[in-house]
């Protein structure tokens, strides 16, 4: 299974506190089983907020390489059921102009508020840029309007 984050975002957060606002921010997630397949798409988009939840400085966009996943470690990935809906966060550490590499954390919570699942990886290649990190936390759609219940998107 491989995993691709795409995040876009304006706004100002001060690193390391929750104090920041954010005009816009979004993050498209794509799942795909192999690279001969066609990735699934969800996405988590935040609007005018003011607070730490999400947030990056200034203006960024940031698409990471593909990222291999080993669906037996995280096979909450493998349902699309187990994501849409979902309160999810994806956070992208680092500073990144054109090409380099960021640190990525990706959790989905409960009914809760309380991490249920999470992955994280560092040193990922990306291309974009950004000056301070970015975080989007927000509920989960499927992008593709194919969500069904228990549909598997690992092989």
């Amino acid at each position: 299974m491989e995993m691709k984050i795409l995040a876009s975002g304006i706004g100002a957060a001060i690193p390391k506190t929750s104090i920041g606002f954010n005009l816009f921010s979004g993050v498209y997630i794509q799942l795909r089983r192999s690279s001969a397949e066609k990735p699934q798409v969800f996405g988590i988009a935040t609007g005018p907020e003011v607070g730490g939840n999400s947030g990056t400085l200034i203006a960024g966009h940031i698409e990471t390489a593909w990222m291999k996943i080993d669906a037996s470690k995280h096979a909450w990935l493998c349902s699309r059921s187990s994501l849409v809906g979902k309160l999810g966060e994806i956070e992208l550490k680092g500073t990144l102009l054109f090409s380099g590499s960021v640190d990525v954390a990706f959790t989905i919570y409960d009914a809760n508020n309380e991490a249920n699942f999470s992955l994280s990886r560092v040193q990922v290649e990306s291309t974009g840029g950004q000056l301070a990190d970015t975080k989007v936390r927000g509920v989960i759609k499927d992008m593709m309007g194919q969500t069904q219940s228990g549909s598997l998107l690992c092989g």
